[in-house]
């Protein structure tokens, strides 16, 4: 079954949406200056805090024990969501998202057994390829 879990929606940005740093730059820019200085606890325009996007992955994490009847689930979202419930499933700060890369169009797996995770792919391509 598919399930559609809004806890993995990517960050809204408010205001800044499809807007490229340059223009924040000139037209939002102290706005823009704080949050590139402190991204934890400044709020983008009009959107979410890292604070409440990152309590939101961790619901998800909590959540994590509905699934367990599955063998496998497949977990589709963007790269700052995965990012962060990678690291946070292996036991990184939130902060510790900027330390590794999540590329697009690529596969990543991670175990977990009682509540222990384990990152044993990170950013494959392989197609087909079996007990990955």
């Amino acid at each position: 079954p598919v399930h559609i879990i809004p806890e993995l929606n990517e960050m809204f940005f408010g205001d800044w949406e499809m807007r490229h740093h340059r223009d924040l730059m000139q037209e939002d820019a102290e706005n823009y200056s704080a949050w590139c200085n402190d991204w934890q606890h400044a709020i983008p325009t009009n959107g979410e805090g890292f604070q409440a996007f990152s309590q939101r992955v961790e619901r998800f994490i909590a959540r994590l024990s509905e699934f367990q009847h599955y063998q496998n689930i497949l977990v589709v979202s963007h790269q700052g969501v995965l990012s962060l419930l990678i690291a946070r499933l292996i036991g990184m700060p939130a902060e510790a998202m900027w330390h590794f890369r999540v590329d697009q169009g690529c596969w990543s797996t991670i175990d977990i057994n009682q509540k222990f995770a384990t990152l044993r792919v990170l950013n494959s391509r392989a197609i087909g390829v079996e007990n990955a």
